[in-house]
């Protein structure tokens, strides 16, 4: 009998796909200003805005599957979503680390490099062992994760938070206006995502308007980080007098 998405799970499917369209457009359109300008800032933000969302994807390749063919994506292929994460977040303390000339950066990279490498061993093994052990799909959008992987999640969502906002709070010190500008974009899209992204975790029962809510701070995180890497003139016009 093929699925009958309800209200809640079409706003739920629909913000999935919608926010990963986005969120593949801002970081393609990053690496795009890479190849005019050949800053590696802008290749490794595009990189990490491309998959700091993959957590969404296959909520939205599953809306898409469901609608064409009436049946839900395996459970295995939904948790393939927590792949990109470590890789996720090593990229964006390439950057963070290369714009902050932080000592002894590329032990720090190593670092996450080899704590990546161990969780994808440990996720891909359980997944197609016993995928228990990594979370329970519940419906056909959500997930919830065992306490282990949640407190990795956690642990991940902290460090951008305050790298994130390390970085943009340091360029809000800048003595020029579109640095300055920047960096309040880049702060708004952090506590954006983080929020979004912390309401989205079923921390709470959502509710539909909080369901959109937290998905239309996802989608504005996304613009407000493109802004926090690359100003258009238009804006800079606009916003900086």
């Amino acid at each position: 009998m093929a699925i009958q998405l309800t209200p809640v799970e079409f706003i739920q499917g629909f913000s999935s796909l919608l926010f990963s369209v986005i969120s593949i457009f801002v970081g393609v359109l990053l690496i795009i200003r890479y190849k005019q300008y050949r800053q590696t800032t802008l290749l490794l933000a595009g990189l990490t805005w491309c998959l700091i969302a993959a957590t969404w994807y296959t909520g939205g390749i599953n809306f898409v599957y469901v609608l064409l063919t009436g049946v839900s994506i395996s459970d295995e292929l939904y948790f393939l979503c927590y792949v990109p994460v470590p890789i996720t977040v090593t990229l964006w303390i390439s950057l963070f680390t290369n714009l902050k000339n932080i000592k002894n950066r590329k032990t720090i990279i190593i670092f996450f490099i080899i704590q990546g490498i161990i969780y994808e061993i440990i996720l891909f093994y359980f997944i197609f062992t016993d995928l228990s052990v990594v979370g329970t799909k519940e419906g056909l959008f959500n997930d919830e994760l065992t306490l282990p992987f949640s407190i990795y999640m956690i642990g991940v969502l902290i460090v951008a938070i305050i790298t994130g906002l390390w970085f943009a709070l340091d360029s809000m010190r800048s003595d020029k206006p579109d640095i300055k500008l920047k960096g309040k974009f880049l702060a708004a899209a952090w506590i954006f995502f983080v929020v979004g992204a912390a309401l989205d975790t079923g921390l709470i029962t959502l509710t539909p308007i909080l369901l959109i809510v937290a998905r239309i701070l996802l989608i504005l995180s996304a613009f407000e980080f493109y802004f926090g890497f690359f100003l258009p003139i238009w804006l800079k016009r606009l916003l900086i007098k």
